[in-house]
């Protein structure tokens, strides 16, 4: 279960959360070790510029501050951060799924 305010579904500061973290560049996969319980994924955008995209659920927004703060050390720019517990996602067999995705 996602901590939520009373009010909508935002996240709090102390529950976890599913985020999506798109950064200019490439993040290593050698680096997943770092952003458990993350999936690194590539896109490569126009002009040829590539991107990675993290996603995947942190315990709470302290976890979220190290993951930001690993990426500037690493001079890696970030695009967007999307919160993504609202768009209804289930923990199903230890995966993440959108309600009414097929199994």
């Amino acid at each position: 279960m996602v901590a939520t305010q009373e009010q909508g579904n935002q996240p709090t500061m102390q529950g976890p959360a599913i985020y999506r973290i798109r950064v200019s560049g490439r993040v290593d996969r050698r680096w997943a070790d770092r952003v458990t319980g993350m999936q690194i994924s590539y896109l490569t955008r126009l002009l040829g510029k590539p991107e990675s995209v993290l996603e995947g659920r942190l315990a709470d927004q302290a976890a979220l501050n190290g993951i930001l703060q690993a990426l500037y050390d690493r001079h890696l720019p970030v695009i967007s951060v999307e919160c993504l517990e609202g768009q209804s996602f289930e923990s199903r067999n230890g995966t993440e799924k959108r309600r009414g995705e097929k199994p």
